[in-house]
């Protein structure tokens, strides 16, 4: 209601290449951004390591918040699209939001997500035109960088020549975590989805599969190629920073997640509006129809998506809703 006033060093990694689909689901149903931590990875780890202390001191919260309607209330649960088993059990706070709500929003509509409409929709975003190539669209410099990282993935660059860089970064990120314990079915998304299935609970989405798919159809060649190589250093210490990343979204630490999921929005302004404010700024609308009307609803998003100046929380708090962390 408006207020009036891991390294990936083991080589090897054996998941055959027809796995990209399986990986890749959870970016299509609304995976969280890979992170491709661009930067110094050692600032990083010192600043998540100055920051736990901090996060402790304080009464622990979750990364949810309560937004009143006007007959009605929405949760808005920032979600990790990519966990591992010791994230679990989930905060009675987020369980109890699911209980409380009617109808389950998410990202896309996941029960209109099949296997097929994956293959059509990224057929014609993520895979090169005839007489089109990766190795011919990157740098020398990039294709070296590609020839020495395929590896450690059990790949070569002659079977990924046809993907281009943004699909094939988004694989690798999500085979690092993969090989590291981390899996996309035991993402908070698909957690509270088999919920909602086994309840009987009506699933929404706030925008759809074609939707992801053409967000990285608009890069150049330039912003794909800079996209790749972003990842690709990141690789190295991206398992341990997740970890600590999923120990601040447990912890309900929004400044420290602000911290880590928008730095886009400082080292590449680009890759960040084209994944988070435009987005953002799209789903505002739709999410403040819902609180005008009735029934409870829980809206699943990646994190990323509710923290920061631009996310939705500070939106609607901007547009007179009274939002309260949980």
């Amino acid at each position: 209601m408006k207020e009036r006033k891991t390294e990936p060093t083991t080589p090897g990694a054996n998941k055959p290449l027809g796995s990209f689909e399986s990986s890749l689901r959870s970016s299509a149903a609304g995976r969280w951004r890979s992170l491709a931590f661009r930067g110094s990875a050692l600032f990083l780890i010192i600043l998540l390591s100055a920051c736990s202390t901090t996060s402790q001191l304080v009464e622990s919260k979750a990364t949810l918040w309560k937004v009143k309607g006007d007959h009605n209330t929405l949760y808005l649960l920032g979600s990790i699209h990519i966990l591992s088993k010791q994230a679990y059990p989930l905060k009675p706070a987020l369980e109890h939001a699911f209980d409380d709500a009617n109808q389950v929003v998410f990202e896309i509509d996941l029960t209109r997500f099949t296997s097929q409409n994956f293959r059509q929709e990224f057929k014609r975003t993520a895979l090169y035109p005839p007489g089109q190539t990766l190795s011919k669209k990157l740098s020398p410099e990039t294709v070296e960088l590609l020839r020495s990282t395929l590896p450690y993935y059990g790949l070569t660059l002659s079977r990924v020549d046809h993907l281009k860089p943004w699909f094939l970064a988004e694989w690798l990120s999500t085979r690092t975590l993969e090989m590291a314990g981390f899996s996309d079915q035991l993402g908070v998304d698909l957690y509270f989805y088999r919920k909602a299935k086994a309840a009987g609970k009506p699933v929404l989405g706030l925008e759809t599969l074609r939707d992801q798919a053409q967000i990285f159809d608009r890069f150049s060649d330039a912003e794909n190629e800079q996209y790749l190589i972003g990842t690709i250093s990141g690789l190295p210490a991206y398992a341990v920073m997740v970890r600590q990343l999923v120990d601040a979204w447990k912890n309900g630490d929004v400044r420290l997640l602000d911290q880590l999921l928008n730095q886009d929005k400082r080292s590449d302004p680009t890759t960040h509006e084209v994944l988070f404010s435009r987005r953002n700024s799209k789903w505002v609308p739709e999410i403040e129809r819902f609180a005008h009307e009735g029934g409870n609803y829980l809206i699943i998003v990646g994190a990323g998506h509710l923290v920061g100046d631009d996310g939705v929380v500070a939106q609607l708090k901007r547009a007179g809703y009274s939002v309260e962390q949980l």
